[in-house]
């Protein structure tokens, strides 16, 4: 069950339009804890493979990830504080988001990203990962920055949703 006051955001929500701040440790030590448990549960019910704070209505830079199809996470599943370079060529894969359920579109990203966070108990590590993996650092950074992968679809796309979108919305109460 996830823990009162934590639900996933759907499009029109301002939340998922706010900037992050950044955490402190050890000042945030508690609140980062009661937030992860939050996430996870939302995590494990939703069946995604990453979400990012403000997705649960937190704005913080803060997000997570499950590493059942994601083995060059080498065991990280909490990022805080991430600073992600992408890099590589263009890669165009279909992308979705559980903060735009039933929406899945073909976005171009770069193929790589190296990142430097912190995990939950405050310690510093960097990764270089590629493909699926690549693709969620930068998706969720996206969300702490304000950022809808529907967002970074052409205009023509962006028109040819903007019924679903609206009717998303609508249903969520967000609109």
């Amino acid at each position: 069950m996830i823990p009162s006051g934590f639900r996933i955001r759907i499009i029109g929500d301002p939340a998922l339009r706010m900037k992050s701040r950044a955490l402190e440790f050890p000042a945030d030590r508690e609140y980062i804890r009661e937030l992860l448990a939050g996430m996870r549960k939302i995590l494990e019910e939703q069946e995604g493979l990453g979400l990012a704070a403000p997705q649960a209505g937190h704005p913080v830079r803060v997000f997570i990830a499950i590493p059942d199809y994601l083995k060059d996470l080498k065991g990280h599943t909490v990022f805080i504080n991430p600073e992600v370079e992408p890099f590589g060529p263009l890669e165009k894969r279909e992308e979705g988001c559980l903060s735009v359920p039933g929406i899945w579109e073909s976005l171009e990203r770069p193929s790589g990203a190296r990142l430097n966070a912190l995990d939950e108990n405050g310690n510093r590590f960097s990764l270089e990962v590629e493909g699926l993996s690549a693709r969620l650092f930068q998706h969720e950074t996206d969300h702490l920055d304000g950022i809808l992968f529907t967002d970074r679809l052409s205009p023509m796309k962006k028109k040819l949703l903007k019924r679903k979108l609206n009717r998303l919305m609508e249903e969520s109460g967000t609109r």
